[in-house]
C-alpha cells in the first residue's frame, strides 16, 4: 500500500475564525472560539501548531491539547471518526493560534477538537476557492 504524498499549503490564509455557540437552556458544554492563521510549509516539513495569543479567561492546557489534536489530525487527513471529515492527501502547514476563548462551565475538550478540524477545512476551502475566510458560527457536536 502506498501513502499519498503530502502537499504544501498553496498560500497563507489568515484570520480563520470558528465560534461554537452555547445552547441556551441546554446542558451540553459547547462554547468555544478560535482564530487561526495558516502559512505554507514545504511538503518535506511536518505541520506544526503554535500559540501566539493569551487564552481567555486563562491558559487551559487540556483545551489547547485538543485544539492541537483536531488541527493536526485534520491536516494529516487521518480524521476517520467523523464521516464528514476531509479525506485525501495530507497538507503541511504552520498554524498559529491568534485567539482562543473558553468558559469554565460551558466548554469541554471535544469542542476544541471539533473547532480545530472545522478551521482546517475552512482554510483549505479558502485556498481551493481563492477567497478570504468566512466566519464559521456553529454549535459543536460533542459526539463523532
Amino acid at each position: 500500500m502506498t501513502s499519498t504524498p503530502a502537499l504544501g499549503l498553496a498560500r497563507p490564509v489568515r484570520g480563520v475564525k470558528v465560534h461554537s455557540r452555547q445552547t441556551l437552556g441546554g446542558c451540553a458544554p459547547t462554547y468555544g472560539r478560535i482564530e487561526l492563521d495558516f502559512e505554507p510549509l514545504p511538503a518535506a516539513v511536518a505541520s506544526s501548531l503554535e500559540f501566539a495569543c493569551a487564552v481567555s479567561p486563562e491558559p487551559a492546557p487540556e483545551f489547547e491539547d485538543f485544539l492541537t489534536r483536531g488541527v493536526l489530525r485534520e491536516l494529516s487527513g487521518t480524521d476517520t471518526e467523523d464521516p464528514e471529515a476531509r479525506r485525501g492527501a495530507p497538507v503541511h502547514a504552520r498554524v498559529i493560534v491568534r485567539a482562543m476563548s473558553w468558559h469554565y462551565v460551558d466548554t469541554c475538550e471535544l469542542v476544541f477538537l471539533r473547532l480545530g478540524a472545522l478551521a482546517v477545512r475552512e482554510a483549505l476551502r479558502c485556498v481551493a476557492e481563492d477567497r478570504e475566510p468566512q466566519l464559521i458560527d456553529t454549535r459543536a457536536r460533542l459526539v463523532f
